[in-house]
């Protein structure tokens, strides 16, 4: 599955499509990393040494919210960007509900961010046409943007705009 760049007047966003939850949460982190460098420069991150760690957001469930978490997921990518310097580069996601909380634990893989020439700043992830939803069999989702392909369900599908 994959993710593609959402043109918007002012700001950017990224369409993922997934073929389960954690594997979008996955895409829509992974999307949202490769706006911020030039796309030649992506292939060049592996020169870099990786290190490892578990990132973990939670929100109280009383009721299952997906949208909710994904936003303060993205959130936590950032946070961890700008004030730790840590440039996500891969991460394998769980997402469930433990203790009445949803939870997003995730191993990842990241390189220090000083190593990373970026050409975007990315200032804040909204909540503006924001969507995480899945797909039943056989049901087809048409995103307005021509230039992203439709999807016929199963599957997860998810925008996200970015306030740059």
């Amino acid at each position: 599955m994959s993710f593609w760049t959402l043109a918007t007047k002012a700001d950017i966003g990224i369409c993922g499509y997934a073929n389960s939850l954690p594997n979008l949460f996955k895409e829509l982190s992974l999307g949202m990393m490769s706006l911020l460098i030039p796309h030649d420069a992506q292939k060049n991150l592996t020169r870099f040494p990786r290190k490892t760690a578990e990132w973990r957001v939670e929100l109280d469930s009383y009721h299952i919210d997906y949208e909710s978490l994904a936003l303060i997921w993205l959130e936590e990518i950032l946070y961890k960007l700008e004030i730790e310097n840590k440039f996500l580069v891969d991460g394998q996601h769980i997402i469930r509900q433990l203790q009445g909380k949803l939870v997003c634990e995730v191993q990842v893989s990241y390189i220090d961010a000083e190593l990373v020439d970026r050409n975007l700043e990315i200032k804040a992830v909204t909540s503006h046409e924001f969507l995480i939803r899945e797909l039943s069999s056989g049901e087809t989702y048409s995103p307005l943007d021509t230039t992203i392909p439709q999807l016929v369900g199963p599957a997860w599908i998810g925008n996200v705009i970015f306030d740059i």
